[in-house]
């Protein structure tokens, strides 16, 4: 099994992003200061001018899922169709899926307007898609950033650290567009991307997918609204956990290319057409992760329920509340 590139010490990483003093947060008073510092950002602009993703592990690259089991299953070596063919095999599968179909039959979408809200639903039930997972809020990015963590293991390297990264989407507004800008809003089919990636003669492609733009996310302002683009669902329609999670994704074409490398590449090297600087990146050391937990449960009310709703618990607990209060 080949293994994934990795980052090996925060000085190799820190080369990779753009300069901040928040690169690397040790203590308790640290992370107050970055919070305070970056939420205070939020509430001077739109709030989805600005993304967020948390990862567990301050040293993985940023692969999408399809990268990581294309690469470490060797599938260029036997997968007939290239890496787009293989996402575009199992978005035909999934059509044709009883009931994938009969929602989106429902719904009247077109054969060629399902395909990526499919790749929607896939990317947030574990199947692996060339989508990322981003979010507007802050706080759902700590929140996955830490959900799985203990605490460090002593060493002081890059493993005692997770990560939250940062892009400002307000400065890329031609490099990195919604795929609504690109389609015009219209229908749009997973095939019309075969010569992008790999494939392509261009040195970067990349897009974003949302249903949220241009207005405020609910998160670290109190009272604020997400507000929904006008026009069909790409990515919350059929899935639960987009708007809790306050979810965008952005669309890695590349077999091996990851996104920390496509904000990276040099303007005077060859087939470069997209001029994208390296983004932030904030490595937090996991002894903090119980502090973090409890700061955005407390003050936020993000927990695990809220982030992957249930809504046969959510039911029975509005029943519950409703049978108590009747019995005070």
């Amino acid at each position: 099994m080949a293994k994934l590139n990795s980052f090996k010490t925060l000085d190799e990483k820190k080369a990779v992003f753009a300069e901040t003093r928040y690169f690397q947060i040790d203590t308790k008073k640290q992370f107050d200061q970055w919070f305070k510092v970056y939420t205070s950002e939020i509430k001077q602009s739109k709030k989805t001018d600005f993304i967020y993703r948390g990862m567990g592990e301050a040293a993985h690259k940023l692969y999408t899922s399809a990268q990581r089991l294309w690469i470490q299953n060797d599938m260029e070596e036997w997968a007939p169709n290239g890496f787009l063919g293989f996402i575009d095999d199992m978005i035909q599968k999934a059509k044709r899926y009883p009931l994938i179909e009969k929602v989106f039959d429902i719904y009247g979408y077109n054969d060629d307007k399902r395909e990526f809200p499919i790749l929607s639903i896939l990317q947030h039930y574990w199947a692996p898609t060339p989508l990322m997972d981003w979010t507007y809020n802050i706080n759902v990015a700590l929140f996955f950033a830490t959900e799985n963590l203990t605490g460090g293991n002593g060493r002081g390297d890059l493993s005692d650290y997770f990560s939250v990264y940062r892009i400002n989407k307000s400065k890329y507004r031609n490099e990195l567009s919604n795929i609504r800008q690109h389609a015009h809003n219209e229908a749009i089919n997973f095939k019309s991307f075969s010569d992008w990636g790999d494939n392509g003669d261009k040195g970067n492609s990349i897009l974003y997918i949302s249903d949220f733009d241009e207005g405020n996310a609910f998160g670290a302002v109190p009272g604020a609204q997400i507000r929904m683009i006008d026009g069909d669902p790409f990515t919350s329609i059929y899935n639960q956990n987009i708007i809790p999670q306050e979810g965008l994704f952005i669309f890695n074409p590349y077999s091996k290319k990851t996104i920390d490398e496509i904000f990276n590449v040099k303007l005077d090297e060859d087939n470069w057409n997209l001029e994208l600087t390296p983004f932030s990146c904030f490595n937090i050391k996991k002894d903090l992760c119980d502090y973090v937990r409890r700061h955005i449960k407390e003050q936020y009310e993000i927990n695990k329920s809220f982030i992957y709703p249930n809504l046969y618990d959510d039911a029975q607990t509005i029943k519950n509340s409703v049978l108590n209060q009747y019995a005070e």
